[in-house]
């Protein structure tokens, strides 16, 4: 097994315990009422949070503009 197997494993087992251990139904009112996992609550907030960071953080295109040199323009400019 290499390195980056045994991270992933350990990191599959704890958030298996955390959710295992995080079942409390929580009252949620969010357009009437509803009941939830507390689990399911913070994966969903999570899973909210890391969307919203990716759309906000994601590279975006640098703009450039392109200037044309107008004949006419050039030849005034060597007038003054």
């Amino acid at each position: 097994m290499n390195f980056k197997t045994i991270i992933l494993l350990i990191l599959v087992v704890i958030i298996t315990i955390f959710f295992m251990q995080n079942t409390a139904p929580v009252e949620f009112w969010f357009f009437g009422k509803h009941i939830f996992a507390l689990s399911s609550i913070i994966a969903i907030t999570l899973f909210i949070g890391i969307i919203i960071g990716a759309i906000l953080l994601r590279p975006r295109k640098i703009k450039t503009e392109v200037i044309q040199v107008n004949p006419s323009t050039t030849s005034d400019m060597d007038e003054i």
